[in-house]
């Protein structure tokens, strides 16, 4: 059976490649990541991607200096994963996930890096830390309420460590706000969708776009540093959500009624 090869995409030739997680090249959603790649691709971003015979996409890696992750972690000499994800269930290829990996902790020590870590959780929306681990990754820290960070070091390096101060980022924010990045493309719905809900229930949905690695570092409230959905000291939503989900947040959480 042909094997499967691994290519680096960057901003020479993302239009002909596209990306794996949206085919669709007019998607407001592929558009925005699109442009928020090639800014990133300047800062040493890595977007690997898998193709199998056919020229079919089965699976992408994206990782970045831990100096200019968008992750909340302090990781500071270490590439930092963004996103894996690999059609396991779909492709009659082993060992995807694992050569994705090894082509980072190549990259890693081509670079003279402490490693490689990688953010992990055992809710939605992010990848389990099995895969880590299997592939010679450690636990070296954990947040509530389902966070892991695996790294995998090379030498005696120092782990790299979530921020503690959790609770200080939220109290910050008293009205109802939705912070976001443009790094996934599956954000830009909520974006779109949320507003009108709030405003049904007689209510303001702030939108904060993240403009910047270090301002998303500095300013989220979960170690996802992609999407927070916040009000009066509290996270309601740690990852992109519906407008049923949305509708029952503020139902549930707010108490607020639907407005005729």
């Amino acid at each position: 059976m042909t094997e499967f090869t691994i290519f680096t995409v960057d901003s020479s030739n993302i239009e002909a490649h596209g990306m794996f997680c949206v085919k669709n090249k007019k998607h407001p959603g592929y558009v925005a990541k699109r442009e928020w790649l090639r800014r990133r691709f300047k800062e040493g971003l890595r977007f690997k991607q898998i193709i199998a015979p056919g020229d079919k996409l089965a699976g992408f890696l994206e990782y970045i200096p831990g100096e200019y992750t968008w992750r909340v972690v302090e990781a500071r000499g270490y590439l930092v994963i963004h996103c894996l994800w690999v059609e396991s269930k779909k492709s009659p290829y082993k060992g995807m996930a694992s050569a994705l990996l090894d082509a980072c902790m190549d990259d890693a020590r081509s670079a003279g890096k402490k490693g490689v870590t990688v953010v992990a959780s055992d809710g939605p929306w992010m990848v389990g830390k099995s895969v880590f681990i299997k592939n010679g990754f450690e636990q070296v820290d954990e947040t509530p309420p389902h966070f892991q960070l695996l790294a995998k070091r090379i030498g005696s390096a120092r782990p790299p460590t979530f921020p503690t101060d959790w609770d200080k980022r939220l109290f910050r924010r008293k009205s109802l706000q939705l912070l976001y990045t443009d790094q996934c493309p599956f954000i830009g719905k909520a974006v779109r969708e949320l507003p009108p809900v709030a405003k049904r229930y007689g209510t303001r949905l702030r939108i904060v776009e993240i403009k910047s690695a270090a301002e998303a570092r500095k300013r989220f409230a979960s170690p996802y540093g992609m999407f927070n959905l916040v009000h009066d000291g509290r996270l309601l939503a740690d990852h992109a959500i519906s407008a049923t989900r949305f509708k029952n947040i503020l139902e549930r959480e707010l108490n607020l009624t639907h407005k005729t």
